[in-house]
């Protein structure tokens, strides 16, 4: 990286006040970006204050809709072949995309939104995050290894601190026969969802549409039933034949 490069991407990320002053009048954070190897298709119409950008590998793709505002975003991505995809309206303040390995995806359908912060993180081959359209997000960790697909259907609702996975990481295996004890696997919350602050949902979740997932839960097994509360370590359902909305009324 050229010092010029390191000073602006320094700025971008300290933001003192005459350096976001320049930045609204000018695309000077744009000499930042770092973008290397070939076969490249890179489609980010329009301004955005302190997008980070550090592309390396092949064959990437990366589209913003015309209409999508990104603000302090990290593009983070080195590999071969992944696909970003930022539809119309989408809202990414402070968010940080991670993709490693090859041919992952991450799509954000129309009027997703990002309030204060967020994490994608995709690893090794095939992994996918899928987030339906008009869902907002407050803060969240999304995380998919080993070729699993992260769903969050649309108008789904996610408070901060919340994080979901479709693997652990690492691997857990049998002492005697080294057999693998925690495949990943996927994770799908269907349409209108609400996730409360500190929940955690893990690998092989399915929770079905209009359910809530309380506050500090961690979802291990679920089977996609309506219309349910989640609550408590591990979550079970506490209570049936519920839906919820955002108005407190």
């Amino acid at each position: 990286m050229s010092p010029l490069r390191a000073v602006i991407r320094g700025l971008n990320r300290a933001r003192p006040w005459w350096w976001r002053a320049l930045v609204r009048i000018t695309s000077l954070d744009r000499l930042g970006w770092l973008v290397q190897g070939q076969g490249h298709r890179l489609h980010i119409p329009g301004r955005h204050p302190w997008l980070e950008v550090h592309i390396r590998g092949q064959g990437h793709t990366v589209v913003v809709h015309p209409t999508a505002r990104l603000r302090g975003v990290t593009l983070d991505i080195a590999g071969e072949g992944h696909t970003v995809h930022i539809g119309p309206g989408c809202v990414l303040n402070h968010v940080t995309l991670r993709l490693r390995g090859r041919g992952n995806e991450v799509r954000l359908e129309e009027g997703v939104r990002f309030t204060r912060g967020g994490e994608l993180w995709l690893e090794d081959q095939g992994s996918r995050i899928h987030i339906g359209r008009e869902t907002t997000v407050v803060q969240a960790h999304l995380a998919a290894i080993e070729g699993t697909t992260l769903t969050i259907g649309p108008a789904c609702m996610l408070a901060y601190d919340v994080e979901i996975r479709t693997g652990d990481s690492h691997s857990l295996l049998d002492a005697a026969s080294a057999a693998r004890l925690n495949p990943s696997a996927d994770v799908v919350l269907d349409a209108h969802v609400w996730v409360a602050a500190h929940a955690r949902i893990l690998k092989g979740v399915h929770i079905g549409r209009d359910s809530v997932v309380a506050a500090a839960a961690v979802v291990t097994e679920a089977n996609g039933e309506a219309g349910v509360v989640w609550a408590g370590v591990p979550a079970r359902i506490i209570r049936r034949g519920v839906t919820w909305r955002r108005e407190r009324k």
